[in-house]
């Protein structure tokens, strides 16, 4: 199945794809790890800091040995990439699945041409495509400051732009912003459903994604999938979980100096994470 028959089945059967990002080894070993006790179709994305850490080439040989190995769905995606020209290096290389051009950054005209050239070359390779037009806030950190939801709602996705951008660029998929926001924080805004609704009236036949997931109650996320989320993204909830457990085993281990002698404990605290995910999406079962 390609990445839009995932999704069309997503939404069809009314449960999301988790869409998590990869720092390094021990949380790609988590995820993938997760995703097969939970036979789960899984999406694992990578940012361009975290691509160009990796190498393009060496994380898509990375998952295609993952996908041979433990026998599940991995989709992969290149996550926020805000040139075309770092869309373009995906789309040429062989095992992507899916590109974000997130043009958020650029006036709508500029945002449109970068997404339209994007889809063009994607549709092509038989790739699907994300676009952003709401920049969303915040950061994939944990965050001390309290959220000023007065300046997080001039943000909000407006449905009838929405429909524009979609409409004139020809994406697949829209990063609605509803309450979202990337980065965890002492209070987490409530995600406005009824606006998702309307957003996700005006734009029927469009996959819709919801960034920044990390810290949202589960029930909000569920209400979001319920109201026509596909796709859910999932990064800052792993960076915790990662470094809390390295931490704690290097406070066990002060003179260890093998890593991965504990790394697999690592991961499987990263992988009780994404199994979590992974039941509030709906995803349990379905691969």
């Amino acid at each position: 199945m390609t990445a839009r028959d995932w999704f069309e089945k997503a939404q069809k059967e009314n449960f999301a794809i988790g869409a998590f990002n990869v720092d390094n080894l021990e949380i790609f070993k988590g995820i993938i790890t997760a995703a097969k006790n939970k036979n789960s179709p899984v999406m694992v994305e990578f940012s361009p800091g975290e691509a160009g850490y990796f190498g393009l080439k060496n994380l898509v040989d990375m998952v295609v040995n993952a996908r041979e190995e433990y026998k599940i769905p991995i989709l992969l995606n290149l996550d926020h990439s805000k040139t075309v020209q770092d869309c373009r290096a995906a789309i040429a290389q062989p095992g992507f699945d899916d590109v974000h051009f997130d043009g958020s950054h650029l006036d709508v005209e500029e945002n449109i041409k970068g997404a339209k050239e994007v889809v063009a070359l994607a549709h092509a390779k038989g790739i699907i495509v994300e676009g952003e037009l709401d920049k969303l806030g915040g950061s994939s950190e944990v965050h001390d400051e309290e959220i000023d939801e007065a300046v997080l709602r001039q943000s909000y996705s407006d449905p009838k732009r929405a429909l524009r951008f979609v409409s004139e660029s020809g994406i697949d998929i829209f990063a609605a912003v509803f309450g979202n926001i990337h980065g965890t924080f002492p209070t987490q805004p409530d995600l406005d459903i009824a606006l998702l609704t309307q957003i996700k009236g005006a734009l029927p036949d469009t996959f819709l994604s919801l960034h920044g997931g990390s810290g949202i109650p589960a029930v909000q996320v569920q209400s979001a999938i319920k109201a026509g989320i596909v796709k859910v993204n999932i990064n800052t909830e792993l960076r915790i979980a990662y470094r809390d457990a390295l931490v704690e085993k290097l406070g066990e281990n002060p003179k260890e100096y093998k890593i991965y002698s504990f790394s697999e404990e690592i991961a499987m605290a990263v992988s009780a994470v994404v199994e979590n995910k992974i039941e509030v999406f709906g995803s349990s079962g379905k691969a």
